[in-house]
This record gives structure tokens, C-alpha cells and sequence, in this order.
């Protein structure tokens, strides 16, 4: 169903559209075929638009008040653009200018999209951000643009829309998902983020082959229920908890396509740190980490003064909803004897209680029966309790 606004309302929307065009300065040749348009399996798709919110347009009048200008230039920047934009000079514009109205979420919507899309980009050596300062001072061959919009009529229905390979042309050339189509749902556009950016980077839908070799689905829909459910991001990763980049086959069984390799040719990885025992950071009450290859193990110390309670969780949007990685933890003696390994097959924090002493922490990941450790990349905290 179409939706008429009123015009007062159309008017809002144009004086809400950011103008930040630059001109190409090359001309790039592109043709349909390097055009994906996703409807990654779904067969139903939301025609009904939101009454616009006045809080969306209040938010459109400076940028977040979380997000700050770097002090140094990233060396590669997601552009996360919620409040209108108009498409100039690209080459989506075969019929004109594209006028983009806002994605007309919530404040709270919008924080739990950008928190999963920097969690899925979190161990590469890029930067996910809300300002368009970063994005403007970063290499014009190193940075993309997701409009997250309500405005699907100029290309059609789809979940989202990218051109493959798009992140290093240099022209501006953004990506779009349809927040309106996607029922305004945080968790469906939070992967159709991530996995719009993952064409812009190179790479095309994850695939599921029989052992034979026979297609099963064209997208891969993962594996599993609950906390640990999983599938991967270049999937259907829609109805999954934990959603990963993943190495499997595209569309030809041998053709397999490693996606965190595919990244990291791109934009790096993230340094690896505090890998060696006796260089562990000592734990007092809480440190951060990131797992950032997937054979990756942190090595942390405590001293306890009496028993505690230590914790390895990964970064998730709260109770394990959203994360990216299934953590174990082994503990070992301070002469670097290992005691006990600790990890739960359903559940992907780690926990347990520890006598008072010294003692040195791993914290890896682990496989279960839906997912290799493959993938299983990002944030996590140790804490002591």
C-alpha cells in the first residue's frame, strides 16, 4: 500500500535531508549485474508506514550525543545514516536525484542498531559511526555510507540494496536498507546492515550444500535455537541469536568464500593483544577484550583475597541477545598448571568460583553444535564479583 503524507509532512522530511555530495571524479562503470537487492529469503514484507515521530526530527538536528569526531582519521569508516539524505552523482541515479526520508526510529531502536553493527565489525580495523565529520575525513577509497531509510518506491521491494565491491570506489556510491519494508524491526535491519556493508566489501549471499553436494537453500538460515542459534551474517541471519561472518560455499559447492579474510584484505584487523601468559593484564574488577581471529586466547591475572565469582561474557544488547561468540574460559594455576576448564553448552557466558589465590584466566572461544569457532569474533568483559 502506498502511503500519501500530508504535505507538511513531505516538507519536514526534505528539510531534514543532509546534503553532503561530492562530485566523482571518475567515472565508474557499472552494470546490473554488480547490483545485489536482497530479499534473503523473506516472503513478506511490511507496506505500512509509521506516523512520522517528532523525536525523529529532533535528532536530526545535530549528531548523536554519544558519537564524537576522532582525533585521528579512522583508517576506514561504516557511516550509519538514520535522518534523510539525498543521492546525488552515483551511480543509482539513472532517473534523477534519490530523495531519502528518515529511517523513523526510535532513539532506542537506533542504539541498538548501531551497537550490533560495530559489534559485528568490532575485531576490524574499521570504524562504525553516526558522524558525518569521520566519514568526510576519511580516505574517500576506505569508507561507506548505509542509509537507513523509509523510502523504498524509487528501487522496489527489497530488505536492502548494494552494489558489490562498492567500499573502494571512491565515489560516494552509498549502500540502503528500508527500515519501513523491514517492519521498523532493530533486529532485522541491524543484520541487513551489516550485511548490505558486507557486499559493499566483496562479498556475495552464503549458500547451504548437502554433503553431496546438492543445494539445499540459496541462503544459508544456520543452525540451532535459543542463545546459541546461529547463522551466518551473509545469510538469513533474520531469526538467529548469534549471526557471524562465516567461511562456506556461495552459489557453487566448491566455491567457498571466506568472509573474515574477504574484510580484512580490505580494511585490516584490529591488533592482536595480551596473547601471552606472562604478559596477562591483571583483572580487579572488569576488563574489556576483543577476540579478533578465531583461534584468538586472552590471558588475564587475579589475586584473589577471598573466594569471587569470575565471568567471561561476550558484548551482546542484553541476556546473550545479539552476540557473536560462545566463550570458555580455563584457569590456571599461577606456575601456569592448568586446573579446569569452564564453559556451558547453552548458554555462551562463562562463569564460575574461584578459591582465594593467584591465578592466570583464558578466555577463547568455543565450537558447539551450531557453529565452529570460525567467525565467533568481538567484544567481551571479564569481570570479578
Amino acid at each position: 500500500m502506498k502511503i500519501v503524507l500530508p504535505l507538511a509532512i513531505i516538507t519536514l522530511m526534505t528539510s531534514c535531508t543532509k546534503n553532503y555530495q561530492q562530485n566523482i571524479s571518475e567515472n565508474t562503470q557499472v552494470n546490473s549485474s554488480e547490483r545485489e537487492s536482497c530479499k534473503c529469503g523473506q516472503t513478506a514484507f511490511n507496506m505500512t508506514k509509521r506516523q512520522p515521530s517528532d523525536e525523529m526530527y529532533a535528532q536530526s538536528k545535530s549528531k548523536r550525543p554519544n558519537e564524537h569526531t576522532p582525533a585521528m582519521v579512522p583508517n576506514a569508516t561504516i557511516l550509519l545514516s538514520f535522518y534523510g539524505y539525498r543521492v546525488a552523482n552515483t551511480p543509482w541515479n539513472t532517473n534523477g536525484d534519490v530523495n531519502c526520508a528518515p529511517a523513523n526510529l526510535t532513539t532506542t531502536e537506533i542504539d541498538y542498531i548501531i551497537r550490533r553493527v560495530k559489534e559485528d565489525f568490532a575485531p576490524f580495523n574499521v570504524m562504525v559511526t553516526t558522524d558525518e565529520m569521520t566519514y568526510h575525513q576519511t580516505n574517500p577509497k576506505k569508507r561507506m555510507r548505509v542509509i537507513i531509510t523509509e523510502s523504498w518506491e524509487w528501487h522496489g521491494i527489497a530488505g536492502g540494496v548494494a552494489f558489490y565491491d562498492s567500499f573502494t570506489w571512491g565515489n560516494n556510491t552509498p549502500c540502503f536498507v528500508f527500515s519501513s519494508l523491514m517492519g521498523y524491526n532493530e533486529k532485522f535491519i541491524a543484520e541487513g546492515v551489516s550485511h548490505e556493508v558486507g557486499h559493499t566489501l566483496g562479498l556475495k549471499h552464503q549458500a547451504d550444500y548437502s554433503n553431496t553436494c546438492t543445494l539445499v537453500s540459496e541462503f544459508n538460515t544456520g543452525k540451532g535455537d535459543g542463545q546459541t542459534g546461529w547463522a551466518p551474517i551473509m545469510g538469513i541471519g533474520y531469526y538467529k541469536n548469534v549471526t557471524t561472518w562465516h567461511k562456506g560455499p556461495t552459489l557453487g559447492c566448491d566455491a567457498v568464500q571466506d568472509d573474515v579474510s574477504t574484510i580484512a584484505s580490505i580494511v585490516g584487523l584490529k591488533q592482536d593483544e595480551n596473547v601471552e601468559m606472562d604478559r596477562a593484564v591483571e583483572v580487579q574488577s572488569a576488563v574489556d577484550g576483543v577476540m579478533n581471529n578465531s583461534n584468538d586466547v586472552d590471558y588475564y591475572y587475579v589475586d584473589l583475597k577471598s573466594s569471587k565469582k569470575i565471568t567471561a561474557s561476550p558484548y551482546c544488547t542484553g541476556n546473550d541477545n545479539g552476540a557473536n561468540m560462545h566463550l570458555k574460559m580455563r584457569i590456571f594455576k599461577k606456575q601456569g598448571e592448568e586446573l579446569v576448564a569452564v564453559s556451558f553448552p547453552d548458554a555462551l557466558t562463562s562463569s564460575t568460583t574461584l578459591d582465594k589465590g593467584k591465578y592466570f584466566v583464558g578466555v577463547e572461544t568455543r565450537s558447539n553444535s551450531n557453529q565452529t569457532r570460525y567467525g565467533m569474533l568481538g567484544n567481551y568483559q571479564i569481570r570479578i564479583d
